[in-house]
């Protein structure tokens, strides 16, 4: 039997495969390398663009921080008056306040030189009601007498009494002038013929 040998491979062969695996496995970590590279410096680049701002953005922060405030106005949360009308009520009372009574808003106007509509009148309390002789309605007055009407705080209506009129002077039998009452009231020794003698009767508060 002949035998024949076999060439022997060339490990040559061999080396030079793995020689190519080298080289292409390294290209390839040089290509992977090359992309990444340029996208690390970047970030680094935008992260030290970055930092002068942040550090103005602090800087500013600090100095808004420490800037002293502005006081606040002390009319703050304050409700401003509606208007300065001398017929407002709201000129003289501020919101909130409690509600006048009638002798503060009549006050309040009379100081303010308003002496027309409820500034004509005395501040409840002040002028008590005359009392005096009531006079019917269906009574005729001599000259010289007048009826007086009245009312109470409450704004009740009183029963008008007999006074003298401001310019009237009642004389006696012999023609001399009889003194007038302060008040003007018409006292029951001087009332006129026919009139009934009765005083009238104050509405209780």
């Amino acid at each position: 039997m002949r035998v024949i040998d076999k060439a022997p491979v060339a490990r040559g062969g061999k080396l030079a495969w793995a020689a190519v695996v080298a080289v292409a496995l390294a290209l390839a970590l040089a290509g992977w390398w090359s992309m990444h590279e340029p996208a690390s410096g970047a970030a680094g680049t935008v992260a030290q663009a970055d930092a002068p701002g942040d550090a103005a953005n602090g800087a500013s922060d600090e100095r808004l921080a420490s800037a002293p405030r502005a006081p606040r106005d002390a009319t703050q949360g304050r409700l401003a008056m509606p208007n300065q009308d001398p017929d407002d009520l709201a000129a003289y009372f501020q919101p909130g306040d409690p509600e006048p009574t009638g002798a503060q808003v009549i006050e309040a106007l009379q100081q303010a030189g308003i002496r027309t509509g409820l500034g004509a009148f005395n501040p409840p309390g002040t002028s008590p009601p005359l009392v005096g002789l009531a006079v019917p309605e269906d009574f005729a007055l001599p000259p010289g007498y007048v009826r007086h009407h009245q009312v109470t705080d409450e704004g009740v209506a009183i029963e008008p009494i007999l006074m003298f009129s401001p310019d009237f002077v009642l004389h006696d039998a012999q023609g001399r002038p009889i003194a007038m009452p302060a008040d003007r009231v018409v006292p029951p020794a001087l009332a006129p013929p026919g009139l009934p003698l009765r005083q009238i009767q104050i509405p209780p508060r």
